[in-house]
């Protein structure tokens, strides 16, 4: 890697608290959707604060996704496929930056999902199309092998299949993109609601109408 880097010191991108456990409660599959999927079953992405390292992910509270801004360079490439070829050739290295080379992978199957990513301002693009970007993610987290259940991500990883595989969560999302998506949406919406209000009323009035005449 042409870098002034070692390999040694990538240990300092580690998060604090991002320790690879040994054992996890986590026993389901922990693969994820792709961003496109996640976005219409309501999970949302946003960049995190500012950090040391761009390691740290986490899962917030009402399905929210937080990951510090990633830029996507020749640097960063090498930098990326060099720490991944390096912990895959060493059985007892930490595995972080494969779990996080597999989250992005797991984000991204279409040149669609990079444009999400960088409209939200995880992802910044300096290497080229984002078909570019989308092959270099998918081919990255191709044929990693690392204890799924026991990286640094396992929680987060299920976590975000919890909330994507609830029923209530996928339906809420649904009703607000077709309603509220765009103003025109809304006020169709809005019109219906009050048309449907108003033909209630008029309907309670015109029974009572006739149950209590008036004198």
């Amino acid at each position: 890697m042409n870098t002034s880097i070692r390999m040694n010191q990538i240990v300092s991108l580690i998060p604090e608290g991002y320790d690879e456990p040994e054992h996890t409660r986590y026993t389901n599959t922990h693969v994820i959707p792709c961003i496109s999927k996640l976005i219409r079953a309501g999970i949302k992405l946003r960049p995190g604060p500012k950090h040391d390292t761009f390691l740290a992910v986490k899962f917030k509270r009402g399905g929210v996704i937080e990951m510090p801004t990633i830029t996507i360079d020749d640097f960063m490439c090498t930098f990326l496929l060099n720490c991944v070829a390096y912990e895959q050739c060493h059985k007892h290295c930490s595995k972080h930056v494969t779990t996080y080379a597999t989250l992005l992978d797991c984000l991204v199957n279409t040149a669609r999902d990079v444009e999400h990513l960088c409209d939200r301002n995880i992802l910044e693009n300096y290497m080229g199309t984002d078909a570019d970007v989308a092959a270099f993610v998918n081919n990255l987290g191709r044929d990693v092998s690392f204890y799924i259940d026991a990286c640094y991500l396992s929680g987060l990883f299920n976590e975000v299949n919890d909330y994507y595989n609830n029923h209530w969560h996928v339906q809420w999302a649904s009703f607000k993109y077709t309603y509220f998506n765009t103003p025109w949406s809304f006020i169709s919406a809005l019109a219906a609601f009050v048309l449907l209000v108003l033909t209630v009323a008029q309907t309670y009035f015109t029974i009572m109408g006739y149950v209590r005449p008036p004198n």
